[in-house]
């Protein structure tokens, strides 16, 4: 390796060095390098090893694997991810780091063949500053989502990278560039309005648990003063003749309306913990009118100054993602924005920093200027770009207590086990304060959003009036949808009916109604329903299957004769009276 780097003009970052597996993170200056140094590490490795070890032939099983890696979004992560990869490695290997770079890159020893990426670089002034923040950022262990992307995008030679620059990527070199997931596309899915009402309990039963009230949200509100405008932009303005002639808002997010409840009910500003569900609109360019719906749910929170309620929020998401087992495909990202004050600060910085500029700019880039001066931030535009080089730092004007408030919800959320990156790149969509959360799955090609949240007290605050503390976070429930298809199908498919009883014959309809009737009082927990469309038996259960249930029962027409009962989830045929159908009823359910 040391021989090809001299030949060939890559830079090496990081290695780890494993019986099975050779892993690199290099910089090709050319764009044959990268292969030509592959090749002869191969052609010098191989012959080498055949002679040592008295063997013949090919010794790697196939041709390598790599993977084209956005800097700025994922360099130190896969650094990290190289570094230790010993570490994740089973068979005794998770301490041993000696054949890897761990150790110079946090500064233990020097590696001649080791160059610095600018990304490294950034870390600090001096080796030691860089070496000692390198070691503090991989302190926190890579989540498995971050490990399972890298992993897929080498095995596919994919590229691994934020969506918005793949996508730039793609429509530049006009073929796919993320992984793709395995098998064809579902051509079709199972009754969705089945689907929506249990994704919607799932999440009712978890803000239950943790005792938060629900509240019903009006669809339409009354405009009341025209030069009020929302600090939340969803809020869509409907220009029609509702509420006797006045203009209406359509709901445009959940929080404005709990905001306006909260302000009619002031026993509820003390401390309320709200939450709400159902369909919002947002401007959409796309749809005919302009105004698109999506279902949301959404959780708010009053009264509560400290992060013990944002910690609370964090793990409530967490839950709902482990209950719908979409841990492996969800990530969370966390930022600090400093104080309302603090943050404020930094946007009047970046307009005066901007401003010279704006004669270049164009009426997107003058609109954001005004209002969210710190998306020119996150732009790739070339001009743009070279602007950011010298453009005021969010790091510069948050205060030694808002960091130390952060440190203290990150050391939190790494005592309680859940896994998180933190985004210094994450902005607000709408005017937060503190505290920034966002779950993401990059299994979704588009809208990637499935979370988003945080605190939010000076906008709150200057809605009503008053002081008062407001934290709160919702999910948007179609691309969870979404990925619940995409990863889960079958998990949506619930069943409608738990027993269905099928009468043998007609006179058998009577008997098999008093046998419904009794196992309705037996088991209050089961849906249970008598098919009557006097179809052949062999039908009707095919009937029953479709429904997704799991017993039924063929009734004979004399209550002395035996019922018959199929269990499906066992595959097993019983037989017996009403007594013995009971008993294994409640067998099967309790087992």
């Amino acid at each position: 390796m040391d021989n090809a780097l001299k030949q060939y003009p890559c830079q090496l970052h990081a290695y780890t060095l494993l019986p099975q597996k050779l892993l690199l993170l290099l910089t090709p200056e050319s764009k044959e390098a990268l292969s030509r140094l592959i090749q002869h590490i191969g052609r010098s490795y191989v012959p080498y090893y055949n002679h040592k070890y008295h063997r013949s032939g090919s010794l790697w099983e196939g041709r390598y694997n790599s993977c084209l890696i956005e800097s700025g979004a994922y360099f130190l992560l896969a650094q990290q991810f190289t570094d230790t990869y010993a570490k994740l490695q089973p068979e005794g290997l998770g301490a041993n780091l000696t054949w890897s770079s761990y150790g110079h890159n946090t500064g233990e020893i020097e590696l001649a063949r080791i160059t610095p990426h600018n990304e490294y670089l950034q870390l600090g002034d001096s080796v030691q500053q860089q070496t000692a923040s390198y070691r503090q950022f991989i302190q926190v262990p890579l989540s498995p989502v971050i490990q399972s992307r890298i992993q897929t995008c080498l095995e596919q030679n994919c590229v691994l990278g934020t969506p918005k620059y793949c996508q730039q990527l793609e429509a530049l070199i006009h073929r796919h560039v993320r992984p793709r997931n395995r098998g064809r596309p579902r051509k079709h899915y199972h009754n969705q309005v089945a689907d929506w009402v249990w994704l919607e309990n799932q999440a009712s039963r978890l803000l239950q648990r943790y005792s938060y009230q629900e509240i019903r949200l009006p669809l339409l509100e009354k405009w009341v003063d025209e030069n009020v405008q929302s600090a939340f932009p969803n809020d869509h303005r409907l220009g029609s003749h509702f509420l006797c002639n006045h203009q209406a808002l359509l709901r445009g997010e959940g929080t404005m309306g709990s905001l306006r409840a909260i302000a009619q009910h002031q026993h509820l500003q003390a401390t309320s913990r709200l939450w709400y569900s159902g369909t919002m609109f947002r401007d959409s360019p796309k749809e005919k009118y302009h105004i698109e719906q999506y279902q949301q749910v959404g959780v708010e929170a009053f009264g509560y100054q400290h992060i013990d309620i944002e910690l609370e929020h964090i793990m409530m998401q967490y839950d709902l993602f482990q209950a719908l087992q979409l841990r492996p495909q969800v990530e969370l990202k966390i930022n600090t924005l400093g104080s309302s004050v603090e943050f404020s600060r930094f946007r009047q910085a970046l307009r005066q920093y901007y401003q010279p500029f704006t004669p270049l700019f164009n009426e997107i880039w003058l609109r954001w200027l005004q209002h969210t001066p710190e998306r020119l931030l996150q732009e790739t535009d070339a001009l743009l770009k070279i602007l950011q080089v010298k453009a005021p730092k969010r790091d510069e004007f948050i205060s030694p207590a808002s960091r130390q408030r952060f440190e203290s919800l990150t050391q939190a959320l790494s005592r309680m086990g859940i896994p998180f990156t933190v985004d210094i790149d994450l902005y607000p969509a709408n005017d937060y304060c503190h505290t920034l959360v966002e779950w993401h799955s990059d299994k979704l090609e588009a809208d990637t959003l499935l979370c988003r949240g945080g605190r939010y007290d000076a906008s709150a605050s200057q809605q009503l009036g008053k002081p008062v503390f407001a934290c709160g976070f919702a999910f948007m429930l179609d691309p969870i949808m979404r990925l619940l298809k995409l990863t889960h199908g079958n998990m949506l498919k619930q069943r409608l009916v738990d027993v269905v009883i099928i009468p043998s014959s007609a006179v058998a309809k009577d008997y098999a109604l008093t046998i419904g009737c009794t196992l309705r009082k037996a088991f209050p927990q089961l849906s249970i329903t008598n098919d009557f469309s006097y179809m052949q038996i062999k039908t009707c259960k095919k009937n029953a299957i479709r429904q997704g249930c799991r017993f039924i029962l063929t009734v004979p027409a004399e209550a002395s004769e035996q019922i018959e009962i199929f269990d499906k989830d066992a595959e097993q045929y019983r037989e017996g009276n009403m007594s013995t159908m009971i008993g294994i009823l409640s067998h099967s359910l309790n087992s």
